[in-house]
C-alpha cells in the first residue's frame, strides 16, 4: 500500500458497515426503547442495564463474548455452520461489531425522546378512533424525530469509529475486514504516520458530516412552524391514500356512520358502573346508574375521581366489574368483554388538554375524521370551530393560543367525533378565577348546543354546582352520594359529604333529649322541634345560613337556639365578611369558633353596635349528619 495514494478499501468497507449497522439498529432501538419506557422499577433498571453494557463494557469484552457466542465451536457459531455459514473473520463480523456498538446509543436517543412525548396524547388519539399504527405515524414519530436523527447520526459516528469488538471478531483483514480505525491501527504498527494521519484525517471529517446532519436538523426543525416536521406530511399523504383505497374497497356511505347533532332531541343516555379496582392500597369500589346528562364526580384530591374516569375511557382495566353505556357492553370481567378505548366512543379532555403540537387547530379538530373525504371533513372541523367561536384560528398551533382557547380546541376536538359520553378531567383546574366562570358558561352552553352528555370530574364546589345536574360524591374510593344535586348540597347526610359540599361549621353532638342536642365543640345547646335520630354523630350548618344580629334590634329574653357571642376574629372579603364568634354562655379552652358570613353592609352597620351580639341559628337549615364514612376529619378543598 503506498501512503502517497492509499488503498480506499478501509474507508468503503466502513460506510457500508456502519451504514447496514444503522440501518438494523435504528427500527430495532426504536422498539427496544418503546419497551423499556413501558417497565418501571426493578424490572426496568435490569433491561437498561443488559441493553446500555455495550456502553460501559470494553470493547475487547464484548468482542471475546461474541467470538465465543459465534466462533466455530460457540453454541450459535455450531448452528451458523451447519447451514454453510460463519460470520467470524468475515465482513458480516464489521456489520454485526458495529451494531452491537452502536445499539446503545440508539435506544438512548430514542428512549430520552420518547419520554419527551406528553403521554396524555396517544391516549386521547385513542378516544379519537386511532389505531396503534396511525398513532405511532401520525404522533409518536413525528414527534420523536429530532431525537431520533440525533440517534441515528450518533450510531452512524459510534459504528464507524467501532475498533475493538471489530478487531477481536473480524479480524484485521486487509480488503475484508479492515476498517478505519483499523487501518489506522495497521498504519502506525507499520510505522506509516502519514497513513494513519489520512485515515484519521477521514474519521474527523466522517464524523464531522454526521454533526452537522444533526444540527441542520435541528435549525430547520426549529424554523418551521411549532411541532411541524417533514415526517407529519409524509404521513398526512399517506393518509390521503390509505383513505382512497378504503374509499375505493367500501361504499362511501358506510364511511360517515354519524352527522352532525343540529340540536335535534336528545337520544337516550344511561350510564351503569359496576366495578372494584385495587391499586396498591387503594381501592376503588363504586356501584351507581345515572340517566343524568350532566353528571358530576365530587370528592377531594386522591378519592379516586380520575381513576374512575380512566375506568371508564379504558385507559385502565378494574379487576372486577362491569360497565355499561346506553346498553352496550364496554366491560364485564366475568364475561371477559373489555371494549378498547378506539370503540367505546367516549370523548376525553384532561386537565392540560393533551392538544398536538405539531398539528394546527384545524387538524387537531378533525383527527377523528380521518375516515370522511376531505370536503366533508372540512365542513364538520368548520362547524366545531364555529361551535366554540374560534373559526379564524384554524391555521394557528397550539402553542399559539392560550389557555382558554387551547381548552376549547379540546372541547372541539373531542366533540367532532359526535362521542356517546364526553369525560372531562377537571379542565378548568390550569385557568384563573375570571378566566374559569367564563369558560364555564362557554362549556355549559357549548354542551347544550350539541346535547353530548358529559361526566364532570372535579373538585371544585361551584364549578359541579353550575356544570351538572347530578352529583356524584365519592371519598376514598367509596361512593358517599349520589342524586340530584341540590339535594346533595341542601341535604346531605354524611359528614364527609357536608365537608365536600362546602359547609364550614361542624360540631359532635350527644343527645339531651329527643328534642335537644348538646353541640361539644360549639358548648351550645340547640333544640330541634321535629326530633332526632339517636345515631346522629355530628350537626353542621353553612356559614351563610347562620345570622348576626345587634342585642338591642332582638326581642328579650333570647328564645331557643339564640345564643349571645362575642367576635373572635374577621376576614373581610370584597363583597362579605367572614366573622368567627364563640357564645358568651360557656366559654372553654376547646370551644370552637364558629364561622357567619355576613355581606359587607350588614357588617358595616353591625359593627357600629356594641358587643355581644345575638347568633341567630335557622333550625330548618340545620344537618343532622352521621359518620357512616368512619372520617370525621375534616377535609380541605382548594
Amino acid at each position: 500500500m503506498n501512503g502517497a495514494n492509499p488503498e480506499l478499501s478501509p474507508l468503503w468497507l466502513s460506510l457500508r458497515s456502519a451504514s447496514l449497522a444503522v440501518l438494523l439498529v435504528a427500527p430495532l432501538g426504536f422498539a427496544c426503547a418503546t419497551g423499556l419506557r413501558q417497565l418501571r422499577g426493578w424490572q426496568r433498571g435490569l433491561a437498561e442495564l443488559a441493553v446500555l453494557s455495550p456502553l460501559v463494557l470494553p470493547p475487547t469484552v464484548v468482542g471475546f463474548i461474541l467470538l465465543q457466542l459465534l466462533g466455530r465451536y460457540g453454541p450459535m457459531g455450531g448452528l451458523l455452520g451447519h447451514v454453510g455459514f460463519e460470520i467470524v473473520f468475515s465482513w458480516q463480523a464489521t456489520v454485526l461489531s458495529s451494531a452491537v456498538a452502536a445499539f446503545p446509543l440508539m435506544v438512548r436517543s430514542a428512549l430520552a425522546s420518547l419520554e419527551q412525548i406528553d403521554g396524555a396524547l396517544p391516549q386521547v388519539a385513542r378516544s379519537l378512533g386511532a389505531s396503534e399504527g396511525r398513532i405511532l405515524r401520525q404522533i409518536v414519530l413525528p414527534l420523536a424525530m429530532p431525537g431520533l436523527v440525533a440517534g441515528v447520526s450518533l450510531s452512524f459516528a459510534r459504528a464507524l469509529g467501532e475498533f475493538g469488538t471489530t478487531l477481536m471478531l473480524a479480524g484485521n483483514i486487509p480488503g475484508q475486514t479492515q476498517t478505519l480505525p483499523l487501518a489506522i491501527f495497521a498504519a502506525v504498527d507499520a510505522g506509516e504516520t502519514g497513513l494513519a494521519w489520512f485515515w484519521t484525517l477521514l474519521v474527523l471529517v466522517l464524523n464531522g458530516c454526521c454533526l452537522l446532519v444533526m444540527q441542520l436538523f435541528e435549525t430547520r426543525a426549529n424554523r418551521r412552524p411549532p411541532g411541524r416536521n417533514q415526517l407529519w406530511g409524509v404521513g398526512r399523504r399517506l393518509g390521503r391514500v390509505a383513505w382512497t383505497l378504503r374509499r375505493r374497497a367500501r361504499p362511501l356511505a358506510s364511511q360517515d356512520t354519524s352527522s352532525m347533532n343540529q340540536g335535534g332531541p336528545a337520544s337516550p343516555f344511561f350510564l351503569k358502573v359496576d366495578l372494584n379496582h385495587q391499586l396498591g392500597p387503594f381501592a376503588l369500589q363504586l356501584a351507581f346508574s345515572s340517566s343524568s346528562r350532566r353528571l358530576g364526580i365530587l370528592g377531594a384530591s386522591g378519592a379516586g375521581k380520575s381513576q374512575l374516569l380512566r375506568c371508564l375511557a379504558g385507559l385502565e382495566t378494574p379487576q372486577w366489574g362491569r360497565i355499561e353505556l346506553n346498553g352496550r357492553v364496554l366491560f364485564d370481567s366475568e364475561s371477559k368483554i373489555n371494549v378498547p378505548l378506539q370503540r367505546r366512543r367516549i370523548g376525553l379532555v384532561v386537565q392540560h388538554y393533551a392538544l398536538f403540537p405539531h398539528l394546527n387547530v384545524a387538524e387537531n379538530v378533525g383527527f377523528s375524521l380521518s375516515r370522511l373525504p376531505p370536503e366533508q371533513r372540512q365542513e364538520r372541523v368548520r362547524h366545531q370551530l364555529e361551535r366554540v367561536g374560534l373559526r379564524e384560528l384554524g391555521h394557528r398551533y397550539p402553542s399559539q393560543l392560550s389557555g382558554g382557547q387551547q381548552q376549547r380546541i379540546a372541547l372541539a376536538r373531542a366533540l367532532a367525533s359526535e362521542p356517546d359520553l364526553l369525560l372531562l378531567d377537571e379542565p378548568f383546574s390550569a385557568q384563573d378565577t375570571y378566566r374559569r366562570r367564563h369558560l364555564q358558561q362557554q362549556l355549559a352552553d357549548l354542551l347544550q348546543d350539541c346535547q353530548v352528555p358529559a361526566l364532570l370530574v372535579t373538585h371544585d364546589l361551584e364549578e359541579a354546582y353550575r356544570l351538572s345536574d347530578d352529583l356524584l360524591v365519592i371519598n376514598q374510593g367509596k361512593l358517599l352520594a349520589h342524586g340530584p344535586k341540590h339535594e346533595v348540597f341542601d341535604q346531605p347526610q354524611d359528614l364527609v359529604v357536608a365537608q365536600l359540599s362546602g359547609c364550614k361549621n361542624f360540631s359532635r353532638v350527644r343527645p339531651l333529649s329527643p328534642t335537644t342536642l348538646w353541640a361539644m365543640d360549639w358548648q351550645l345547646e340547640i333544640h330541634q322541634p321535629e326530633g332526632v335520630d339517636a345515631e346522629i354523630s355530628h350537626v353542621g350548618i353553612r356559614a351563610n345560613h347562620l345570622k348576626l344580629v345587634a342585642i338591642d334590634q332582638i326581642q328579650q329574653p333570647l328564645t331557643s337556639n339564640q345564643w349571645l357571642c362575642q367576635l373572635i376574629k374577621a376576614s373581610e372579603g370584597p363583597f362579605q365578611v367572614s366573622a368567627y364568634v364563640v357564645p358568651n354562655d360557656s366559654p372553654g379552652p376547646n370551644q370552637q369558633p364558629i364561622q357567619v358570613e355576613v355581606r359587607r353592609t350588614e357588617w358595616q352597620q353591625l359593627c357600629d353596635r356594641r358587643q355581644p351580639w345575638v347568633l341567630q341559628l335557622p333550625v330548618k337549615q340545620l344537618m343532622l349528619l352521621h359518620c357512616s364514612a368512619g372520617n370525621a376529619q375534616q377535609i380541605s378543598l382548594l
